[in-house]
């Protein structure tokens, strides 16, 4: 077994041990796909989502031996790239768990007239796809649902920031993708995403195609005193050691968001000793920060002057929850609340500033804590 040499993971799952908490979230969405119904698993960007599917997924498969597919599709710009990355991923399934996965595999790919090519360097098959009609669009993707409903072991499929699908070029697509959902006795779906807006409304307005086709689950933040308690246990397993009331700060600090939270203390962990200090802390802090430096300058250029003001003040109040209140109008120098109203629209629709709770915050938490430093 390969030893761990830092146990907080940052880009990739590795399994319970290194997860924390969330027991109830992956007992809930478990169950719903085990009891054949879907789920729309909402959440801001970067609390966890991923990391949550990958662990119900490992349960999944451990416990009740599902074929379970992770699909993204924030890359996807239309059907084909749709078609393209299910498609793959059915393939490394197969290309993985099946004694008989070149036969499977020529059967799947002359439904959907594709091609197979190898990574050079992993060596994992890659399809290739390239249609010039909708008609052949539409036949393939029809292929590809065909081949999983006939199968013999169930599936568990998530399609990460699901809402992706509305950008599409092709029209009717939520309707094409429910009626080829629904026929399926042996898949079950997480549909997930970080617009909660567009997906509450994708699954719960009458008329959509996908109403009431699914169960929801809202992924909070972990519990403070469960993180602190896996924070300290991890450091204690690998032989080092760190005050509980350094975690406690280093948690509100970085709002209890799990990837930011996950990042410092992996470089926390890499850049102290036995013992990890106040002075640790403060260097891992600065250090985060002076790395991305160059990149936070360059924001500001994908913004208007008085965009820019509105960001950084939000970043300095560590989040506002009157942002047209006279004081914090009076106190940035933002003019007129029609104009704060303006910005602040526009500081969403670019993903850069959320609402939570009543309160309006800088999206990155990093790049808050840089802009109220900084600037």
């Amino acid at each position: 077994m390969t030893k761990i040499e830092n146990p907080f993971f940052v880009v990739s799952y590795h399994s319970p041990a290194y997860f924390c908490d969330r027991e109830e979230e992956t007992k809930r969405a478990s169950s719903a796909l085990i009891n054949g119904r879907n789920l729309t698993l909402l959440s801001a960007r970067r609390i966890g989502k991923t990391g949550l599917i990958r662990n119900v997924f490992y349960h999944l498969q451990k416990k009740s031996g599902w074929r379970t597919l992770y699909i993204d599709l924030m890359p996807t710009a239309n059907l084909n790239d749709f078609i393209k990355l299910l498609s793959t991923a059915v393939v490394e399934q197969e290309w993985r768990q099946s004694k008989n996965y070149m036969k499977k595999i020529a059967i799947l790919l002359s439904g959907l007239k594709a091609k197979l090519s190898f990574d050079p360097t992993t060596g994992a098959p890659e399809i290739g796809v390239e249609y010039k009609t909708r008609q052949e669009t539409e036949k393939s993707l029809s292929a590809l649902f065909y081949y999983l409903s006939k199968q013999n072991v169930k599936y568990a499929v998530a399609f990460d920031e699901f809402q992706q699908i509305i950008y599409y070029p092709e029209k009717n697509i939520e309707a094409l993708l429910r009626s080829h959902i629904q026929r399926l006795n042996n898949v079950n779906f997480i549909f997930s995403g970080s617009n909660k807006h567009l997906l509450i409304s994708m699954f719960s307005d009458y008329g959509r195609p996908f109403y009431q086709s699914s169960d929801f689950l809202f992924l909070e933040k972990i519990n403070a005193a469960t993180y602190c308690r896996f924070i300290r246990e991890k450091f204690a397993e690998h032989g080092k050691s760190i005050e509980e009331e350094l975690v406690k700060e280093a948690l509100e600090y970085y709002r209890i968001h799990t990837f930011y939270v996950q990042y410092f203390f992996n470089k926390l962990f890499e850049n102290s000793g036995k013992s990890a200090t106040k002075e640790h802390v403060e260097y891992v802090h600065r250090l985060i920060l002076e790395e991305r430096e160059a990149i936070y300058y360059t924001y500001r250029n994908l913004l208007t002057s008085y965009q820019f003001l509105l960001l950084k003040a939000i970043a300095c109040e560590d989040g506002i929850s009157q942002p047209t209140a006279s004081d914090f109008i009076a106190k940035y120098s933002l003019k007129q609340g029609s104009s704060v109203n303006r910005a602040l629209a526009a500081l969403i629709d670019r993903e850069m500033v959320y609402e939570e709770g009543g309160t309006f915050h800088v999206y990155d938490v990093f790049f808050s804590k840089w802009l109220a430093k900084s600037l």
